[in-house]
């Protein structure tokens, strides 16, 4: 790859890198801190509202973030986004000022908000900055630095949360949190303003409605005219609810049966970030500028067999924390060729319509997820919602392996 291509993807890498760390350093703050206000036993409902309030914007607002990215610049949308993150941050800090969860909840679904509003922009850029060959790469290459963000905020949140048993730094705690938020949006902020993709015309002359029930059955419709999208968007969509269970369970199942401290947790939550970065990354790379959907299945049948095994196991720490990262490796395996499948079947702007019908999409799965969650770890246990993980990973890789064009050709 050339200099001037790198100069290209890197701002772009980089600025979607920052905003995910970002992310998840509120997120797990909330997770690590925000969850000490409450009563023990409130400890999963705080879990499962803050996750819930990230992805409710993603249900109501994708319509309108779709139209954004086919109407207008999509640098523009991601500059003016990250812009936004920085009273967001605001706020949060705000909260952990005051430790008010309600203000730190605020904050979470503002920076939902955020995120719908330029997804469908970001991954939309991709293709107008490398083309149709650059798609894997540009993909697999933004998914591996996407969770190495996952992996940097997440181990940083578990670190600030340690903070209170150091004498020395613990009377600086919230104010070093604080700083951190703030630094994130703004150099995630200053670095969005040197994206200068070359794009098609917006289009604005179709209309599309902004009412989330009838985009759904309207995109739902279109998508028929492409032989499995539907498809390839319901894996996606399964896949990130997998995930967000995932992520969950982990934070639950760490601190109460394998009983380890915060920091700990978020340390294997980091090695499952490298796990499905690295996946990502591999999938990009061994694609070699093509669509490669037989890889689809590998990648279920990989999570499935790693979780499986958590599930009947239920290994010490050493074994979970090796059985999990496998599984986020195999997830990137499975991830990456729908992501490339869309950007390379879907044309023109109608691509930021159909990647915010994808949002949509994987978004009420995820908030299904968080009911999922609740359920089964109050009713039983966080062992059984691995169980119940391996069960919707061996459905959606049989779906996936039956109906998906190109997963059984093994090219």
């Amino acid at each position: 790859m050339s200099k001037a291509q790198k100069n290209n993807w890197l701002p772009l890498f980089i600025t979607n890198f920052l905003g995910v760390l970002n992310d998840n350093y509120l997120k797990y703050l909330v997770f690590f801190i925000s969850t000490t206000w409450m009563m023990k036993d409130k400890e999963s409902i705080v879990i499962m509202l803050a996750s819930a309030l990230f992805v409710l914007p993603y249900i109501l607002f994708s319509p309108i973030a779709g139209k954004l990215a086919r109407d207008h610049s999509k640098a523009r949308i991601i500059q003016r986004a990250k812009l936004f993150e920085i009273p967001i941050m605001m706020i949060a800090s705000l909260g952990f000022i005051t430790h008010s969860v309600v203000i730190t909840m605020f904050a979470i679904f503002l920076m939902g908000l955020q995120s719908c509003l330029f997804s469908p922009a970001k991954y939309g850029i991709i293709r107008d900055i490398g083309g149709k060959k650059g798609i894997s790469f540009g993909t697999g290459s933004m998914e591996m630095l996407t969770f190495m963000g996952v992996l940097i905020g997440t181990y940083v949140a578990g670190v600030s949360s340690d903070i209170s048993q150091i004498d020395l730094l613990a009377p600086h705690r919230t104010i070093i949190i604080c700083c951190a938020l703030l630094f994130f949006a703004v150099l995630g902020w200053l670095l969005s303003l040197k994206i200068a993709p070359k794009e098609s015309v917006p289009d604005d002359e179709d209309e599309t409605t902004l009412n989330p029930i009838l985009f759904l059955i309207r995109s739902y419709k279109w998508s028929k005219q492409v032989k499995g999208l539907n498809i390839v968007i319901m894996s996606l969509a399964t896949f990130w609810a997998i995930g967000s269970l995932l992520q969950m369970n982990i934070t639950v199942h760490c601190r109460n049966m394998l009983h380890l401290s915060d920091t700990a947790t978020s340390t294997i939550m980091a090695l499952v970030a490298i796990g499905i970065g690295s996946g990502c990354y591999v999938t990009g790379v061994i694609s070699n500028k093509q669509v490669k959907m037989h890889l689809v299945p590998i990648g279920g049948l990989g999570m499935l067999i790693c979780v499986s095994l958590i599930f009947i196991l239920n290994p010490p720490t050493t074994l979970f924390a090796i059985l999990i990262v496998l599984t986020a490796f195999f997830a990137g395996v499975f991830k990456i060729p729908l992501n490339a499948f869309i950007q390379d079947r879907v044309q023109g702007r109608k691509l930021g319509l159909i990647l915010a019908y994808n949002n949509l999409m994987l978004f009420t799965f995820i908030l299904l997820s968080a009911g999922l969650f609740g359920l089964v770890e109050t009713m039983a246990s966080s062992l059984m919602v691995f169980g119940a993980v391996a069960a919707i990973t061996l459905l959606i890789t049989i779906v996936s392996w039956l109906r998906i064009p190109g997963a059984r050709q093994l090219k």
